[in-house]
């Protein structure tokens, strides 16, 4: 299945933040200058540029991958398969997907840093795939700080402005704005070994904006933080990148950094871009069950089934299957749906238990391995039965609450009923 995702471009007027972020107060972006955009106002408690004549227009993709594939020397198979994407300037877009899904070495193959066998990589309508990255302007940003011990906040940020030829005023009234927009004002004669390591990734951030490239990637970079230093410095580098016109392709395996900004979400499992929308779209429709699972907050638990005239039996229910008479399908609820008792309709066997006290008297955090499945983590509450490693029970279910996923390749047949 080949995915072609357009992500929505940046528009005024943006849906305030929901979650976590929507604590952080607005940003003093106002002196920001976005390359190609005129003056700057603020609507919304976000910074916009308005438009120059001479400005790009805002549609138009700032990057594209047109059926890009990547392999490593000696691998059976590619890493990357066939990813197509378009993502407009000024756009935040969040790349999800388990550990080896091949979200950094999408990251590296945009920058330059691993070859692209085949498809094309635009940045800005410019094809880059034979470019080196030093000719692409992109800005990335790892889990290690890389910050030069010996020089100081200010230098830091600065580096490659002084490298570039930027007299020190420009560079001064470049930084002045993100700087504080990074809450770093107070921070810029201190040398990296005197702060913290959310501070010490805010310089990083800072140092990657101040170039103001057409492209900034991150590639987990704040996974040594708190998950509230996190969510903030998200919130912040959305705002400030918007108000640079700068877009931002955001790598994570952790769901609650993508419930924290308003931005779209692209699901990569398996090397393959699976679908690409907002949050809630992706909830309510999911492409496939590989997509329903990234996009789950809860463990999904995932069983074997056959569509025989139309329906699902399990036990006495029975569950139709619009447009479907025969076929191996897959069913998936999440776990709170879910019931662990001996006499559960599908079969189990406990792998691990852990006691939670706080959930009162009898309270098991159960590891279950379902008899044709992977391993299931149920939360369950079961009075008056103890559960051992080994010990045999069953999982009841509504099929009328489930997804309902083609086997074969895992698409979507239909969504829940109740």
């Amino acid at each position: 299945m080949v995915v072609t995702a357009t992500v929505p471009s940046a528009r005024r007027g943006r849906q305030p933040r929901r979650g976590p972020c929507a604590m952080v107060p607005p940003l003093p972006v106002s002196g920001l200058c976005p390359r190609r955009t005129g003056r700057l106002t603020r609507h919304g408690g976000a910074a916009h540029g308005t438009p120059a004549p001479s400005r790009i227009i805002e549609d138009m993709p700032c990057l594209e991958l047109d059926h890009a594939c990547c392999t490593y020397p000696g691998a059976a198979r590619p890493v990357l398969q066939d990813v197509s994407l378009a993502v407009p300037r000024g756009a935040f877009l969040t790349l999800l997907g388990p550990a080896n899904a091949g979200k950094s070495t999408l990251l590296r193959m945009i920058a330059g840093l691993e070859e692209t066998q085949s498809g094309v990589v635009r940045i800005d309508g410019r094809d880059v795939t034979r470019l080196p990255p030093k000719h692409r302007n992109v800005a990335m940003i790892f889990q290690n700080y890389a910050l030069y011990p010996q020089m100081t906040v200010g230098e830091n940020i600065t580096f490659a402005l002084r490298v570039a030829g930027v007299p020190a005023a420009e560079r001064r009234r470049r930084i002045a704005p993100i700087t504080r927009a990074l809450r770093l004002d107070a921070l810029v004669d201190r040398q990296p070994g005197a702060l913290t390591g959310h501070e010490r990734q805010r310089v990083a951030v800072a140092r990657a904006l101040a170039r103001i490239p057409d492209l900034l990637l991150m590639d987990e970079p704040f996974t040594g933080l708190a998950p509230e230093e996190r969510l903030d410095l998200l919130a912040r580098i959305h705002d400030i990148a918007a108000g640079l016109g700068i877009t931002v392709v955001s790598a994570t395996s952790r769901l609650a950094e993508t419930e924290g900004i308003d931005a779209p979400v692209a699901v990569l499992a398996g090397g393959r871009l699976r679908q690409s929308a907002p949050l809630a779209e992706l909830r309510r429709a999911p492409a496939d069950l590989a997509v329903a699972r990234a996009v789950s907050p809860r463990p999904l638990v995932v069983w074997s089934a056959t569509v025989e005239d139309g329906a699902i039996a399990l036990g006495a229910r029975r569950r139709p299957v619009p447009g479907v008479a025969h076929a191996d399908v897959l069913l998936a609820v999440a776990d709170t749906r879910a019931r662990v008792r001996p006499e559960g309709a599908l079969p189990a066997t406990v792998e691990h238990t852990r006691t939670v006290s706080t959930e009162g008297p009898g309270a098991q955090e159960l590891v279950l391995r379902l008899a044709d499945r992977d391993r299931t983590e149920c939360r369950q509450t079961v009075p008056g039965v103890r559960y051992q490693p080994g010990d045999r029970t069953g999982v009841d279910v509504d099929p009328a609450e489930a997804w309902v996923f083609a086997a074969a390749d895992g698409a979507l047949l239909d969504a829940p009923r109740a």
